[in-house]
């Protein structure tokens, strides 16, 4: 069984938003990615196995992506 969530993020305005959204499609966890309007900058739809999974994409992959300031994580109830 997995998890699914999607991740919001804010950009920085000083860098590249496809350049970041292309970085970030490469990972394993990533379903889709896109850059979007309002008050975040991309949307991110992850599947993983567990939280930890969840846990390490956020704190040591994305949150690590330079230009990335600020994320808000949304967990589905049910997919």
């Amino acid at each position: 069984m997995t998890m699914t969530a999607f991740i919001l993020a804010k950009l920085s305005p000083e860098e590249s938003g496809m350049d970041l959204l292309n970085e970030i499609r490469t990972d394993e966890f990533v379903e889709e990615a896109f850059l979007i309007y309002g008050a975040f900058d991309l949307i991110v739809k992850v599947e993983v196995k567990n939280p930890e999974d969840l846990d390490s994409f956020i704190f040591n992959r994305l949150r690590k992506v330079r230009g990335v300031l600020d994320t808000a994580t949304c967990i589905c109830a049910s997919c």
